[in-house]
């Protein structure tokens, strides 16, 4: 098990430096088909790692792994609505929503990390959480059908972000500190950090959950969660002429938490096959991008 976490640490770490390399190149301007190349190259990773876990692990750990995968992938771009959100309300531009991307992925990377291992931790301490957590995501689940309550919450959130920062405008839309007369402040390039940070520690009461319904192994979880987050921000600026297409997709992520949650309150009465487990969240997922995608062209 310690030779498949020291490849995975060798693969995010190289692949972030270069990711993080070529991010400073690119906050000069919005190139999409180079951050198509970025998001290729993740996925790629991603499968040859799902291969690297069936060399170690076998068939039913590389099927949990890219079950998890998928569906913190969809949790994943998901969350990229609520970005949008937080961009536009303190008017962050292209090139600092890449910077404010960047540090918001390497932030959730450590988080999760935390949330998971703590996670595991009290599951195997305590069995009757999972119950405790199943019945979070069908909650989280049905949230999800409340589209107008869930943009008013987010609204006040940032009304209330704002009101507690200091925000000066800065001349530099990279700094994060601004100094006007002998003070600094912060600006809104920070302010946004801090809230994608703050944005993903709630989106984690989701995503954990989820992922350890479908297994409780620490390499699988933490490295599907890893997979599906670090290529956001060049899966950002690809998606961002395409993302309202998606409209359909939190229904189909409603469904999906529905799904795991209830597995995970009922698990020690039936436990559902890996396969199908793999098979119904994927194709959940697959058939709602189908369908938003149909509906849209039906709308014009």
């Amino acid at each position: 098990m310690w030779q498949l976490w020291g490849i995975f640490l060798i693969i995010i770490t190289i692949g972030l430096y270069a990711d993080t390399v070529l991010a400073k190149a690119q906050y000069a301007q919005t190139n999409h088909r180079s951050h198509a190349y970025v998001v290729i190259a993740w996925i790629s990773l991603a499968a040859f790692f799902g291969l690297l876990v069936y060399f170690f692990l076998g068939q039913e750990s590389t099927l949990k792994f890219f079950t998890g995968y998928v569906l913190e992938l969809s949790l994943s771009v998901d969350n990229l609505f609520v970005f949008m959100t937080v961009f536009s309300y303190f008017h962050i531009v292209d090139k600092a929503q890449q910077k404010a991307l960047t540090y918001g992925m390497v932030g959730a990377m450590v988080m999760r990390m935390v949330l998971i291992f703590t996670g595991i931790t009290l599951l195997n301490k305590f069995k009757w959480l999972m119950h405790v957590f199943g019945a979070i995501l069908i909650v989280s689940a049905i949230g999800m059908f409340k589209s107008e309550k869930q943009r008013g919450s987010t609204s006040n959130f940032l009304t209330k972000m704002k009101t507690f920062l200091k925000i000066k405008h800065s001349k530099d839309n990279l700094a994060f500190f601004t100094k006007c007369g002998n003070r600094w402040y912060t600006t809104s390039l920070l302010a946004c950090v801090i809230t994608i940070e703050i944005v993903d520690i709630i989106f984690a009461v989701d995503s954990v959950p989820a992922v350890l319904s479908i297994t409780k192994t620490p390499i699988l979880v933490y490295s599907s969660n890893v997979f599906a987050i670090i290529g956001l921000r060049s899966l950002y600026i690809c998606l961002t002429q395409i993302i309202n297409k998606f409209h359909l997709l939190q229904y189909g992520i409603a469904v999906n938490l529905i799904f795991v949650g209830t597995n995970m309150i009922f698990s020690e009465v039936y436990h559902i096959p890996t396969i199908v487990n793999a098979v119904a969240i994927i194709s959940i997922f697959l058939v709602t991008l189908s369908i938003s995608c149909l509906t849209m062209k039906q709308r014009r």
